[in-house]
């Protein structure tokens, strides 16, 4: 039987590149930054003081008041983005089963802001006076039971923490959900607000982040570059609505791009550093071209994690390269992390909505601060500038701490017409792996090519 296949047909952003998808794109696609010094709290103790802040976000704006003093600021921007998403999918849930639509939310600290500042506060009031909310507004199953109770949808509603891979693995268990026939939508994507002065104490102390010198210093973070010296810290959410294809068809549903494939590994090495040799994460890249049934070259641009770290860079190149040999160097790479920072799971969001428009727009959108190459860097790293390109198949590398490597495969909608498809399937495999297995597929492919 023929895999059903998952669209992503509404989107939904809360970035430091604004609060909304057309400002997102504008400012991503034209090389602009969201990294700033910080202004929510004091940086004065710090040799870094740089960050990705949310702003023009008022809360108000999707959630009731009451409601709203009952979350924290990462569920704020869940609820914010995913309500962004539905609109713009143009779904109504009254013409919808309700009981069968899916929330997957991904975060890695959640409310762990709200839980600090909790603690704080106990102490200086003595126990007296506690905020009620305080458990259920820390929880990161809060992340995905405050979306389901604003959008007043009652099928399987889950969190998944696993770092920075998160919101990644969200939209993994969504395709899974979708592709097995268990539901036809669902709301998926990731949100995090990491921005407060012990959580960047803590980050510090673990020397992960970029000294700037009080400020003075503005080009942070350099993914790929051979000065680059840590991360920035930013916050933010986004969400997809993910739907089956015929479903969505049916409803006349926008379809910015589809999600054909994923896959999942585990360096099992360390908590803080990633495998040396990248291996793993190159498995995990083999993994979700095997699940798309795409040959290597196909892919026509990687969204890199890049996060600007010495070793994680070194190692996702290495990873592309065990991965795509040769072909490793014809793939346009880039990294939104020298315009949005890291924002943990919420950056994992970012990398799916930007890839799903530069599927759009047929835009590469660029890696910032990127002007000395590192030999051990060698890819094309679309430096400083974005560019026009034809972008058929996507690849999304999301790589967290602990060392769990997700990758997704996106690609243009109308990439595969129905005939083609049905070459997606063990006879393609089978095809594939006959002595002259590859040179025949790629026939086949080229002729459907020409035929269409």
């Amino acid at each position: 039987m023929q895999q059903r296949r998952v669209v992503i047909t509404g989107l939904g952003v809360i970035s430091p590149l604004g609060c909304d998808t057309k400002t997102f794109w504008h400012m991503l696609s034209r090389g602009m930054s969201g990294v700033a010094p910080i202004a929510s709290f004091d940086t004065s103790p710090f040799s870094s003081s740089l960050g990705a802040e949310v702003k023009d976000f008022d809360p108000e704006d999707f959630i009731p008041r009451k409601q709203m003093r009952r979350m924290g600021r990462a569920t704020h921007f869940a609820v914010g983005s995913a309500m962004m998403a539905v609109r713009d999918a143009r779904l109504d849930f009254e013409r919808e089963n309700r009981s069968e639509v899916a929330i997957c939310m991904g975060t890695s600290i959640a409310g762990l802001k709200e839980a600090l500042d909790t603690h704080d506060s106990i102490q200086r009031k003595q126990y007296q006076h506690t905020n009620p909310f305080a458990m259920t507004s820390t929880f990161a199953n809060a992340v995905s039971a405050e979306v389901a109770i604003a959008l007043d949808v009652h099928g399987n509603s889950e969190t998944y923490s696993i770092g920075c891979s998160s919101t990644a693995n969200a939209l993994g268990r969504a395709y899974d959900l979708i592709a097995a026939g268990q539901t036809d939508l669902v709301i998926a994507g990731g949100a995090e607000a990491p921005l407060h002065p012990s959580i960047f104490s803590v980050m510090e102390a673990a020397r992960t982040l970029a000294p700037d010198k009080g400020g003075t210093i503005t080009n942070h973070p350099r993914p790929f570059d051979r000065t680059r010296c840590g991360m920035v810290l930013g916050e933010g959410a986004g969400c997809v609505v993910l739907e089956e294809f015929e479903h969505a068809r049916r409803r006349g549903a926008p379809m910015y791009a589809e999600l054909e494939g994923w896959g999942f590994t585990c360096d099992a090495y360390s908590m803080a550093k990633p495998l040396e040799s990248g291996a793993q994460q190159g498995r995990a890249i083999g993994q979700t071209l095997a699940s798309a049934h795409w040959f290597p070259e196909e892919v026509d641009y990687i969204n890199a994690c890049g996060l600007g770290t010495i070793d994680l860079d070194a190692a996702e190149t290495s990873a592309i390269k065990h991965a795509f040999g040769n072909q490793a160097y014809r793939i346009p790479v880039s990294s939104l992390k020298g315009a949005l920072g890291h924002a943990f799971a919420a950056s994992g969001a970012f990398q799916v909505i930007g890839t799903a428009l530069a599927l759009e727009h047929q835009f590469i959108p660029p890696t910032l601060h990127l002007t000395m190459p590192d030999p051990l860097c060698d890819l094309d790293y679309v430096a400083l500038t974005g560019r026009p390109a034809r972008i058929r198949r996507a690849l999304i590398n999301s790589f967290g701490f602990g060392g769990k490597n997700i990758v997704l495969a996106l690609s243009h909608v109308n990439a595969l017409a129905p005939h083609d498809r049905l070459l997606r399937t063990s006879d393609w495999d089978a095809i594939h792996n006959q002595p002259i297995g590859a040179a025949l597929a790629r026939s086949l492919r080229t002729s459907l090519a020409q035929w269409k």
